[in-house]
């Protein structure tokens, strides 16, 4: 494959931006390098990439990824220092990471090739055979662009006896995933789809590109897919040719996988190639508002998905559901709770379950986070009608990566029988090291329980939760 500097779609439009030739240059020559961590735990699989005596990224090998912390030098030449956190993931994040491979496929068997010393690039190129005998390798050049600061150039390629899709890229921002309303970012994401358009959508529960079909989810060529719009980071990744690939959503994290597509035809070596040619980029904030202003084929909501939301820090009273086609910070209860209009605690709807039924706020959309320093308070109105066993409550889980380590729980008391409305809620302290927060809605038992009026807020005094509509 060709240089991965040559030029692509997002690279034509930057040029042609009515901003750019306006935009500041800096003469900079980096000395890139690696080194050493300085908390011991951290050692053995991660390592600061530095220019000189800042630190600009990570190369984390627990996980498969880099991560740039940023993409120009510190004004004034005096070093920004950051620091590894207890537990280092992607809700740490300071940046934007890329993964060498993604986490679902990376084994961390293969071999990877680091730079020694210092210079003007830096090179990782990562080699492994797969366990059905593909080959891959997947190689990276950290270079520093005068108008764009610092961009990751990326080349990928898989070689196969028999064919199949593989998620070769994806890409993760700091403060996308955000339930937390004062750090959340990046709330329109911008890409192009197969007919060359450029598009976007809002973060919202309802808005994933591959929901509207490949007419929106695959590229086209010189395809790209990114986030805008704040003032200090707009990250791109430009995909600057490729085997075909397409774009898929995570329907809670927000980050975008780049998968590429089963080949179709042999190669002329008689293997089954996927390969693509792409770069790492942020847009200077005039430049990304440019960008956002020429997307304006807004991805198409399904208005029969109809669900109900719920948002951390204030009062979920259901009376709307998740309104589609704009900015949604919060998440979606599984379908097994259902709307119903004809009993309520405040309005008009409320959220009906049965018995033996658990309904969990993680459907799609973000992941609830909670911070070990505070105090919260879970809370919701319950109406009961015949619930017998243990009956009706709510019960949050605090856990870490996957749903089912709970590191601690936390339940009210339980309703049975026949009850009117009754104010359930308890307080806590999370465990350490920030855990999320898996909230549910349960009836142990027969019988049907009502829920309104549902908050997780902090328990600080004198602070009341603010009403939504969600």
């Amino acid at each position: 494959m060709k240089d991965p500097t040559s030029a692509g779609r997002l690279r034509r439009f930057i040029r042609k931006a009515r901003c750019y030739a306006g935009l500041p240059r800096h003469a900079h020559t980096p000395a890139f390098h690696l080194a050493a961590v300085e908390d011991p735990k951290y050692r053995e699989k991660y390592s600061w990439i530095m220019d000189g005596a800042q630190k600009i990224g990570i190369l984390n090998l627990d996980f498969g990824e880099i991560e740039l912390l940023r993409f120009f030098p510190p004004a004034g030449g005096a070093p920004v220092e950051y620091r590894m956190p207890a537990i280092y993931d992607w809700r740490k994040l300071s940046g934007v990471r890329i993964t060498i491979v993604p986490q679902s496929t990376w084994t961390g068997r293969g071999k990877l090739t680091r730079p020694r010393g210092r210079g003007a690039t830096l090179r990782l190129d990562y080699r492994e055979t797969l366990e059905d005998g593909a080959r891959m390798t997947h190689g990276f050049r950290l270079r520093f662009d005068p108008a764009l600061g610092y961009v990751l150039d990326g080349a990928f390629d898989l070689r196969m006896k028999k064919p199949r899709e593989f998620e070769y890229a994806n890409i993760l921002a700091a403060g996308l995933m955000e339930s937390r309303e004062e750090r959340k970012r990046y709330q329109k994401c911008i890409w192009t789809r197969r007919d060359g358009t450029f598009c976007y959508q809002y973060q919202n529960p309802l808005s994933r590109m591959e929901l509207a079909g490949p007419k929106w989810s695959h590229m086209s060529k010189g395809g790209f897919v990114g986030w805008v719009a704040e003032r200090d980071m707009n990250p791109f990744l430009e995909i600057v040719r490729s085997t075909p690939t397409r774009f898929v959503t995570c329907s809670q994290w927000y980050d975008q996988h780049v998968i590429g597509m089963a080949p179709r035809r042999r190669s002329r070596d008689g293997l089954y190639h996927i390969e693509a040619v792409y770069r790492l980029v942020s847009l200077p904030l005039s430049v990304a508002k440019e960008l956002e202003d020429a997307a304006r084929a807004m991805l198409p909501v399904d208005r029969g998905m109809v669900k109900a939301g719920f948002r951390y820090g204030v009062v979920n009273d259901f009376e709307t559901p998740i309104p589609g086609g704009t900015p949604y910070n919060g998440c979606a209860w599984t379908r097994e709770a259902r709307p119903d209009s004809r009993v309520a605690h405040s309005g008009r709807r409320s959220l009906r379950l049965r018995g033996g039924q658990e309904a969990f706020a993680n459907d799609c959309g973000t992941a609830i986070f909670l911070e070990s320093a505070k105090r919260y308070r879970l809370s919701a109105w319950v109406r009961t009608r015949g619930v017998t066993g243990r009956g009706a409550f709510l019960r949050l889980s605090e856990v870490f990566w996957n749903w089912g380590d709970v590191r601690a729980s936390h339940e009210t008391k339980r309703l049975t029988g026949d009850t009117d409305w009754t104010l359930l809620e308890c307080e806590f302290r999370p465990v350490p090291d920030d855990p999320l927060a898996l909230l549910s809605l349960v009836v142990e038992g027969g019988g049907t329980a009502w829920f309104d009026d549902v908050a997780l807020v902090e328990a600080a005094p004198g602070k009341a939760a603010r009403r939504s509509a969600g």
